[in-house]
């Protein structure tokens, strides 16, 4: 077998992106010993009768080999260990009889990496094999000093296989560590469990009473509001705002939530404030943010883009770049608003769009704004957003809107508002499922705003029928009070939308845009409600399987184990994905989290540990 010389560094690069600590120490302890013998080698080559160059060459292999077949099994690793250093001590020895003792250093190395099953073979290889061989061939008196030969590589060999111990039993408390952690959040979680039935009692009384009469009075006032003189319109908005305010706690009691970080988020400023501390606090990196211009408002469809590529570029610029300086600037101009985010990482001129920033690059491309990558001169990569200030998505005509309220205050209140857009049509109103789907056929809408709670037929079979009829047809559904269980399930069905009666106009006739455009859009309150939801729910599952013992030496979920036994069957992440019902995004985090679980880099690691410690079935 040979080892390309190019080879050999890349092979010991490979291995140390994954090393642990206690990997640095063994691999220290060997290159001593290595090192040591060189300059033997060299000291006294004239006592040699082969070339020195051709004697350097033969340690290294003897050195890098075994690490090459460290990549594939423990086994082989150790079988080359003791055959190629084993063979290199021998033949040192039969020059050179101070290095008599040199193989207690190996015995120590072998002895941490040897397992349950393969100790059998190698402490005898160890301990017996290789110091009788290199004794005999030197033609040293081995019996006279047998009994201390064996004592002092026993006991190289037994302080290994200890130290090897003593690194499992560190693993294993950070992983019960880790899991009592767990347990304690799911132990904190089972009191509000129990509340989640009168909640939702408790949230369709307020939708019922309290929130259809504030919707109500919002939507009427928002109508009145520009037929209005300019002295009152002041007046009118306080009122909007206390009313707003007042149905946001409303749906804080619900939720017991006195303010979500979602809502509290109410510029940009703030919400990049709050993810920079939390990205410095994590990393240690420092991050300056230096805000030009004044602020104007913005509606939550274009702060978020914005907001995403942040997260992207501080993600980036560390485990990428390396970066330990990031500096963002956001700049309030009169056309547009620009985010740049410079780092002082290891730039280079292949910096190319990752699946994160490719997905906001299109994202920012379909309100008019574009992103860009740039290598700095003096290192590192600037990142730069720009979004225009007021931007009306292209209409090849203007969007027809078929308004689906019981109401008949909020139907005529949408109305008013979406009438005053040029790209907006209303073309029906209808006050229940039945009605709206009698419509449909005769006014051919775009767009269809459905209310949750109607009589009749209700929001959710609606939209049912709907999809079974008209299936390219786009729904977006409104409600009063948001619901984690109602928002899933409509979802579910096939709801393009999901918002709340209360959200602004400018939030109302973008979140129509952008559905229109083929997007799925939901507020942000029930998104946060939904993964809430869905967190708490996780939590549940986990705990009740850690407390069943189904706990993997490594810490992988019952989730991730399933992944990884997917990964192990040869199956790619879209096929998983499709088989356990996920987002590929999803199964992508999952196997990024495996891998870390398992101190491997890439699949077909992942896959040989898993086939190796019998990890899946």
């Amino acid at each position: 077998m040979t080892v390309k010389s190019g080879d050999e560094v890349f092979i010991l690069l490979t291995l140390a992106n994954r090393w642990a600590w206690f990997d640095w120490i063994i691999f220290t302890i060997r290159f001593m010993w290595w090192i040591t013998i060189v300059i033997g080698l060299v000291r006294y080559h004239d006592r040699l009768p082969y070339p020195v160059g051709a004697v350097l060459f033969v340690s290294v292999l003897a050195f890098v080999i075994p690490y090459w077949f460290y990549r594939y099994s423990t086994s082989a690793y150790l079988i080359a260990e003791i055959a190629l250093s084993g063979s290199l001590y021998i033949a040192v020895n039969y020059y050179f009889e101070a290095t008599q003792w040199q193989f207690v250093i190996i015995a120590f190395v072998v002895g941490f990496h040897s397992t349950e099953r393969t100790y059998r073979w190698t402490g005898p290889a160890t301990i017996l094999l290789v110091p009788f061989l290199a004794w005999n061939t030197a033609r040293l008196d081995f019996d006279t000093i047998a009994f201390q030969a064996i004592l002092y590589h026993l006991g190289m060999y037994g302080c290994g296989f200890g130290f090897q111990l003593l690194v499992r039993t560190q693993k294993q408390s950070l992983i019960i560590k880790e899991q009592n952690q767990i347990l304690e959040q799911y132990a904190s979680r089972v009191e509000q469990i129990t509340l989640l039935e009168e909640r939702d009692k408790i949230s369709r009384e307020l939708h019922d009473t309290i929130g259809h009469t504030m919707t109500s009075l919002i939507m009427g006032m928002e109508t009145l509001r520009p037929h209005l003189p300019d002295t009152q319109v002041n007046r009118v908005d306080t009122l909007l705002h206390m009313a707003r305010r007042g149905l946001n706690e409303t749906r804080g009691i619900v939720h017991n939530w006195a303010r979500t970080t979602g809502e509290s988020l109410t510029t940009l400023e703030s919400s990049f404030r709050e993810l920079i501390e939390q990205f410095q606090q994590s990393t240690g990196v420092i991050v300056k943010l230096r805000i030009y211009g004044k602020e104007y408002e913005l509606s939550r469809s274009r702060k978020l883009p914005l907001y995403r590529c942040l997260q992207e570029a501080l993600t980036n610029a560390v485990r990428h770049g390396g970066a330990s300086l990031i500096q963002v600037g956001l700049y309030f101009e009169e056309a547009q608003i620009r985010m740049q985010v410079e780092d002082n990482g290891n730039g280079n001129k292949d910096i190319e769009f990752g699946f994160g920033l490719q997905s906001m690059k299109e994202r920012l491309e379909a309100l008019d704004g574009h992103l860009s990558l740039h290598c700095l001169d003096e290192g590192g990569v600037a990142v730069i957003c720009c979004l225009p200030h007021q931007t009306v998505l292209p209409q090849a005509a203007s969007i027809r809107i078929l308004l689906v309220d019981d109401q008949p205050i909020i139907r005529e209140s949408l109305q008013l508002i979406l009438q005053q857009q040029q790209d907006m049509q209303v073309v029906g109103l209808a006050g229940n499922g039945q009605e709206a789907l009698d419509m449909i056929p005769n006014v051919n809408p775009d767009v269809v705003l459905l209310d949750v709670r109607m009589p009749v037929l209700d929001g959710p079979s609606t939209l049912r029928a709907i999809r079974e009829r008209w299936p390219a047809l786009r729904v977006i559904m409104v409600t009063t009070i948001e619901e984690a269980s109602q928002a899933a399930d409509t979802l579910k069905n096939g709801a393009n939308g999901y918002l709340l009666k209360s959200v602004s106009p400018i939030e109302l006739v973008e979140a129509i845009r952008v559905v229109h455009q083929g997007e799925t859009l939901i507020t942000q309150s029930i998104a946060d409600v939904l993964f809430q939801e869905m967190k708490v729910q996780q939590e549940e599952l986990d705990g009740l399987r850690k407390l069943q013992g189904r706990v993997c030496p490594y810490g992988l979920t019952e989730r991730e184990r399933g992944i990884l036994a997917s990964l192990v069957k040869g199956l790619r992440i879209k096929a998983i994905a499709e088989k356990i019902f996920l987002s590929e995004g999803t199964v992508r985090n999952c196997t990024t989290m495996i891998y870390a679980k398992l101190g491997v880099n890439n699949r077909e690691d992942a896959v040989r540990k898993a086939q190796e410690e019998g990890l899946v079935v």
